[in-house]
């Protein structure tokens, strides 16, 4: 009898955390409380406890708060690291297929430092928000399955493009942390990384201080890394302490995947390797070779 009740106990616990990651609002992952801007249902974690975000429609946003990452000084380094997997359906359409190029970025990356402004603390919040106005920080805008040495068509085919946040723009397109990011006149084309759907690489995102004046924001998949060089000291970040991923166009991605964990297990000792993914579960494991 014991077992029995031991056992109902067990799967009511898993009943109970399967609906609250699939319908509740703010998904935790990797230690963070990560929202959705429009419909916390498609930000749910996976049997393996991995972060997918479902059916990503054109003005969706992910936007999660990360521990202070301090880049006052020459040598500071703010980064993130995950698995990174995006699905979809290739059409053979411009405009609808994620490996054909259409648009000005698939996905719009952003490393942020709030300033003072505060952090949002619920779903539903739209891509716009009185808090976001005075942020600064970087902005990438990928396209992970274009080929590598892929260049712009004409302006509204770009593969990719880094940004900086900046106030020359107005008040209410600060509001949105990177679906409009800052001028282009200080804005740098990128390329795609061959990125296949369905296939698990390691995604970095990483900003340095190289010098006094001088910040530099790179990103990393499949093994191929674009770089943006700062060297313009007015407005730059002082600190990372959040991170928004904005959907702007209508191709047809059908999930976006976050694997393994950055901040929940880094070692205590300072001798020991920063690990990216821990499961207990084989299904869907991503391969760290990639």
């Amino acid at each position: 009898m014991r077992s029995k009740v031991v056992t109902a106990m067990a799967l009511s616990v898993v009943c109970v955390c399967v609906f609250s990651s699939q319908g509740l609002a703010a998904v935790r992952f990797d230690g963070l409380t990560w929202y959705h801007s429009e419909d916390p249902s498609r930000l749910i974690l996976d049997e393996d406890g991995q972060l997918v975000w479902q059916r990503p429609k054109v003005a969706d946003q992910v936007t999660v708060k990360l521990p202070d990452m301090d880049l006052s000084d020459v040598g500071d380094v703010a980064e993130v690291v995950y698995m990174f997997k995006v699905e979809g359906i290739k059409t053979g359409i411009a405009g609808t297929d994620p490996t054909l190029l259409s648009g000005t970025g698939d996905f719009r990356i952003g490393l942020l430092d709030s300033n003072g402004g505060g952090h949002i603390d619920s779903d539903n919040t739209g891509y716009r928000n009185d808090k976001w106005q005075s942020y600064l920080g970087y902005c990438a805008r990928i396209c992970p399955c274009l080929a590598v040495g892929i260049e712009r068509g004409h302006s509204d085919a770009i593969p990719g493009k880094f940004m900086k946040r900046s106030k020359n723009i107005g008040d209410d397109v600060r509001k949105s942390l990177v679906q409009t990011a800052g001028p282009y006149t200080r804005s740098r084309d990128l390329s795609g990384f061959g990125l296949k759907l369905g296939e698990f690489s390691k995604l970095i995102l990483r900003i340095e201080r190289k010098a006094a004046d001088t910040l530099e924001f790179s990103v990393t998949l499949k093994g191929t890394t674009y770089i943006y060089v700062d060297d313009e000291p007015k407005l730059q970040p002082k600190k990372i302490d959040a991170m928004a991923i904005y959907f702007p166009n209508p191709n047809r991605y059908t999930s976006i995947t976050f694997a393994g964990c950055h901040f929940s297990c880094r070692p205590s000792g300072a001798s020991g390797p920063v690990r990216t993914y821990i499961s207990r579960h084989r299904k869907n494991k991503p391969d760290l070779k990639k």
